[in-house]
């Protein structure tokens, strides 16, 4: 099954494509979006394992600059 996560507080220079870079190790990424207005993104994986592995790795590290926030979307 697919996991999706957000990903907030968001540097306003990280692009989809430095955040697809920044997640890919955790995972396959089926899709990922983010906020137009800035600070958020979310990021689907192809299973709940990578979207957890994402998120136990990734949540409260430094992301272009900003300690970003790893969450799974409810």
């Amino acid at each position: 099954m697919a996991k999706k996560i957000f990903v907030g507080e968001l540097s306003a220079t990280t692009t989809l494509t430095s955040l697809n870079t920044a997640f890919s190790p955790w995972g396959t990424i089926v899709d990922s979006s983010m906020d137009p207005a800035g600070g958020g993104a979310q990021v689907e994986y192809s299973s709940d394992a990578e979207g957890d592995a994402a998120i136990a790795n990734m949540n409260l590290t430094i992301l272009d600059g900003n300690r970003i926030t790893v969450v799974p979307v409810s």
